[in-house]
């Protein structure tokens, strides 16, 4: 025999050899893999149904769809939310202007109402690159319309019962200025010209706060007078992500000034301290977070706060088992805390104790007989910012209250 054939020979019994466990394989060696393949397919697809709810939510917070949709950094953009805490929903349209002035300053109009007739106008002015970007400076006018505010009366004692309501009406037109010393501190301050007037509610099934409640329990309703109001404030913040925190704090105080410039019946001056500060654990997944705030008003000597001024507690953002502004007074005390976990990427749940009170002055406060709630929530957002908000609040004397609201609590 040749060496040629010889070579062929072997070479073609070598790849038999090769290939002969494929070819002798059983029929239940051949069943086990195509069951083998069957389940590593229908894993392969389960993997691809969880993903595809996964790079749904990733993208919401990564491409930041709710940011470029309602708050983009440029044009029209469409407005949805609250006008205010009781309006209900509210839509309007903004436009945002950043490149005037060789790109040193952004102009900001916005315009939006509700059903109820609540309605507010807003144009900004910013100049927020100022001195080598450590100061700015911004101009502002709103006008804006509360039909239906509610009232209860004045004090920590008064009455679900005495449900009333007036109605607001305020034009404000003023500037404001701050310089950043260091990362961390701001300090700046402002000056506005107000001309609000209250009156008559305008909800035909509740009664008129003017008319249920005695002149002298009801300061300033009714009265036509301007203010010009002058404030003072220092924001030490070292919150992150600054728009929905799970780390560090935000120390804030300010000294406001309201001097009542036609009346000289309803001057006063108005300190507040808000303090935040948010624990993170397991990777910041996990976040503890507090708010303590103190608001202290006091009238110029002869005078009076008028009511519509005051602070008052109750709603979405801070006694959330009552009613909004179920109690009011020139004094207020609040305290706050969350236990924040994240659920799904953009999706974090919440649960939240609240206690407060009103006082017509500072030494009335009683710490043993604060309004007390608690419930939880469910927050849609991403590191940019909370959406909405959606919540149950339980345990007050008020009863049940569920709350669906557009933006964080604090």
């Amino acid at each position: 025999m040749k060496p040629s054939t010889l070579r062929t020979l072997s070479i073609v019994a070598l790849a038999c050899a090769l290939a002969g466990p494929t070819a002798a394989q059983t029929p239940e060696t051949r069943e086990e893999e195509l069951r083998a393949r069957r389940e590593a397919k229908a894993k392969e697809l389960e993997k691809e149904r969880q993903g595809r709810v996964e790079r749904f939510l990733v993208s919401l917070e990564n491409d930041r769809i709710f940011e470029r949709l309602l708050n983009p950094p440029e044009g029209v953009y469409p407005l949805i939310g609250h006008v205010t805490p009781g309006s209900g929903l509210s839509l309007g349209v903004g436009y945002r202007q950043p490149r005037l002035f060789d790109e040193r300053a952004v102009f900001q109009a916005s315009a939006a109402g509700s059903p109820r007739k609540y309605w507010l106008i807003d144009t900004r002015l910013l100049l927020p690159r100022l001195a080598n970007e450590a100061a700015q400076v911004e101009f502002y006018a709103h006008r804006s319309w509360w039909p239906e505010e509610a009232f209860f009366g004045l004090g920590p004692d008064s009455l679900r019962r005495e449900h009333a309501n007036f109605s607001l009406g305020n034009t404000v037109v003023g500037g404001s200025g701050a310089v950043r010393t260091g990362r961390l501190l701001t300090l700046g301050g402002r000056a506005e010209y107000l001309r609000p007037r209250s009156g008559r509610g305008r909800a035909k099934s509740i009664p008129n706060a003017g008319t249920l409640f005695p002149g002298e329990e009801i300061p300033g309703f009714g009265a036509s007078t301007n203010f010009g109001r002058f404030e003072a404030f220092a924001d030490f913040n070292y919150r992150e992500p600054l728009m929905n925190p799970r780390r560090g704090g935000r120390y804030y105080v300010s000294y406001a000034l309201f001097d009542d410039l036609h009346l000289d019946r309803y001057g006063f001056r108005r300190l507040e301290v808000d303090l935040q500060q948010y624990v993170p654990f397991l990777r910041d997944r996990r976040v503890f977070a507090f708010r303590a705030l103190l608001s202290a008003s006091d009238a110029v000597a002869g005078q009076q706060v008028p009511f519509y001024l005051m602070r008052s507690l109750g709603g979405p953002d801070d006694l959330r088992g009552f009613r909004r502004h179920r109690f009011r007074d020139a004094n207020l005390l609040l305290f706050q805390a969350e236990y924040r976990w994240e659920v799904f990427t953009a999706v974090d749940a919440a649960l939240f104790v609240d206690a407060g009170q009103v006082a017509p002055r500072v030494s009335d406060f009683d710490l043993a007989d604060l309004e007390t709630d608690y419930g939880f929530g469910l927050r849609f957002g991403s590191v940019n910012g909370v959406f909405l908000r959606v919540e149950g609040a339980f345990g007050s004397r008020d009863g049940k209250h569920f709350i669906l609201r557009f933006g964080h609590v604090f």
